[in-house]
C-alpha cells in the first residue's frame, strides 16, 4: 500500500497443519491451476513451502474480493478427494492384511495337522 508498490506480488497463507506430500501434489496440480482460471484467475499460481501456502501473482484486494474464496473451495474439494483416496487406501490395506491373516492361519492349521510319527502315521492307516 505504498506508491511504489507492485500491482501483484506474492502473498503467504498459512495452513493449520504441514500438507502431506499427496495433497501438495495436488495442490500443485494442473487441476487447481484450470479451477483458478476458470474462475477469472489466470495468471494466479499457488505453491507450498513448509506449512505456508504461497499465492502468486495476485494481492490482498484480489484475495478479499473473492479470491481467497475461490482458492478455499478449491482446496477443499482437494483435500475431500485426498480424503476419499486415504479411505479407500486403508480400507483395501485393511481388507488385504485380514486376507493374509486367514491365509496365514490357514497355513499354520495346515501345517500343524501334518505328521511324521510312524505311530501316529500307522494309527491314520488303520
Amino acid at each position: 500500500m505504498t506508491a511504489k508498490a507492485p500491482e501483484k506480488y506474492t502473498v503467504a497463507a498459512v495452513f493449520n497443519r504441514r500438507p502431506e506430500p499427496e495433497e501438495i501434489q495436488n495442490i500443485l496440480s494442473p487441476t487447481v491451476k484450470q479451477e483458478l482460471a476458470s474462475a477469472g484467475y489466470t495468471d494466479v499460481e499457488l505453491g507450498v513451502s513448509n506449512r505456508r501456502l504461497e499465492i502468486s501473482n495476485t494481492s490482498l484486494e484480489e484475495l478479499r474480493d473473492g479470491l481467497a474464496f475461490t482458492i478455499s473451495c478449491v482446496l477443499t474439494q482437494q483435500s475431500e478427494a485426498f480424503q476419499q483416496h486415504r479411505r479407500a487406501t486403508e480400507a483395501q490395506l485393511k481388507k488385504e492384511t485380514n486376507e493374509e491373516t486367514h491365509r496365514a492361519q490357514a497355513v499354520q492349521a495346515l501345517a500343524s495337522s501334518i505328521s511324521f510319527s510312524p505311530k501316529e502315521m500307522t494309527d491314520q492307516i488303520i
